[in-house]
């Protein structure tokens, strides 16, 4: 039984004070040091998604559509399988609420604006990759109000979080980016590859710098979790992701791969922003979704791999 005895926050401010709750609330110089480190990774996925969008061509953005059986196996995958499994583990095990929380947010949120460059390092095509990015943050604007509420009220918490706030986040991290990066590459024409792949270098160091000063920040928390089956179920989740989307991806290889990360790896700032408004009490789930990511990046690697050794097998 999840508990969420505090307000949730309003207007995306900690119901404990006046401070924005999307981080811990540390006094002084250290809130000022987040609030640029937040900027600053905004900052490297607008720059990335930029530079896949210069990469890719406009009408990319609807394969899913175009492709029903393709986007329904999607969603399915991602958005009915997943969150299935997260309700699994929140029924039938004895995990901190912080964890369970995380799982639920998790589970419902949309795929993160870097993951289309692991996609086509796995070898899918970019109108795939592009289609299934822009997809999922559409459906995450139905599912994640909605599956939140339905939670709720299956383990009596009142919840409020509306699609505006989420759509907000996914403006400024996948909307925006994309529609800045075609305009881009209209002007810059046969420029715009060169560019693009500055704009990724560039985007991709800064992220890596910060996420390393992050997770230094919010590692006394991840330590706090480990152990309880904290590791056992953000795992869970993670290899049912990649099972359902390497299932239901349809019969392409480099599809069922693109989709197998796709339902194994959510957007862990609108997971982190969710749970900041919505259960503000409960800072131990950031670090839940900090430590999924972590998690995550070592699964995948071994994943990518066990991949592309598959065919020399066959």
């Amino acid at each position: 039984m999840i508990r969420c005895d505090t307000p949730p926050a309003v207007d995306g401010r900690s119901a404990h004070g006046g401070m924005p709750a999307a981080w811990p609330a540390p006094p002084g110089d250290r809130m000022s040091f987040l609030a640029v480190l937040k900027l600053l990774v905004l900052a490297s996925v607008v720059l990335n998604v930029m530079a896949m969008a210069m990469r890719s061509r406009p009408q990319d953005t609807w394969y899913m559509f175009q492709h029903w059986r393709a986007g329904l196996g999607a969603f399915v995958a991602m958005f009915v399988v997943v969150p299935a499994i997260a309700l699994a583990l929140m029924l039938n095990f004895d995990f901190k609420p912080d964890v369970k929380i995380a799982l639920l947010v998790l589970s419902l949120s949309p795929v993160p604006p870097l993951l289309p460059r692991r996609q086509l390092q796995a070898g899918a095509e970019a109108a795939y990759t592009t289609g299934l990015l822009v997809a999922a943050a559409l459906a995450s604007l139905v599912v994640m109000p909605l599956g939140l509420h339905l939670f709720g009220a299956l383990f009596g918490l009142e919840m409020r979080i509306s699609p505006g706030g989420v759509a907000i986040t996914l403006l400024l991290t996948i909307g925006a980016p994309m529609l800045l990066g075609f305009l881009v590459q209209r002007l810059l024409r046969d420029r715009a590859f060169a560019v693009a792949l500055a704009l990724r270098k560039a985007g991709m160091l800064l992220l890596v710098l910060c996420a390393l000063a992050l997770v230094a920040i919010m590692a006394p928390g991840m330590w706090r979790l480990l152990g309880g089956g904290t590791l056992v179920a953000l795992l869970a989740m993670i290899l049912g992701g990649l099972a359902a989307g390497h299932l239901l991806g349809g019969t392409s290889p480099e599809h069922r791969t693109a989709l197998a990360l796709a339902a194994a790896t959510r957007h862990p700032g609108v997971a982190l922003g969710v749970i900041a408004t919505t259960f503000p009490e409960h800072r131990l789930a950031l670090a839940a979704v900090l430590l999924s990511v972590l998690l995550n990046l070592l699964v995948a690697v071994p994943f990518l791999r066990l991949v592309a050794r598959a065919p020399k097998a066959a």
